[in-house]
């Protein structure tokens, strides 16, 4: 199954541990949508990042192809956030291309929370985020829109 991965499961030793046999595919961004908090996490002490519509803005991340039995421990969320929190879900999102190039819609799955409220996520989280971006190589905007949601000081 291709999945698209776009918050702490990016982090390579957290991918290792959830989705053992995940297989990098391609970056790729999910148009007309961003990144909202509605979910608590008992592990993190902060908000998870679930995708929800929004025209104009795109969410960064990457697909890899993984296993049943990888979905299996990804849905269990390392028990940071009750059963059925999260719920799986068909989008497109566009291999990342080359400007002037027509992108190509490649369809997926990929997890979005039932909210529960609205969170913000803490810099620990953040760092733990941007470790998996810049693992992945993801653009500097996906960085950057990361870094936006530290709390001024």
């Amino acid at each position: 199954m291709k999945y698209f991965i776009y918050s702490e499961n990016l982090h390579p030793n957290q991918l290792k541990e959830r989705a053992p046999e995940a297989a990098f595919l391609f970056r790729a961004y999910l148009l007309d949508h961003t990144l909202t908090f509605p979910r608590w996490s008992t592990q993190w002490r902060c908000g998870l990042a679930s995708i929800t519509p929004s025209v104009g803005d795109r969410v960064w991340g990457v697909v890899f192809e993984i296993t049943p039995e990888d979905l299996k421990i990804i849905d269990r969320y390392g028990d940071e956030v009750p059963p059925g929190a999260f719920r799986h879900c068909t989008i497109n999102v566009y291999p990342e291309h080359e400007a002037g190039q027509a992108p190509q819609k490649e369809m997926v799955t990929t997890h979005v929370a039932k909210p529960a409220g609205k969170f913000k996520p803490q810099d620990h989280y953040i760092d733990f985020v941007i470790t998996g971006i810049k693992h992945w190589k993801l653009p500097q905007e996906c960085i950057d829109w990361w870094e936006d949601l530290r709390p001024r000081r």
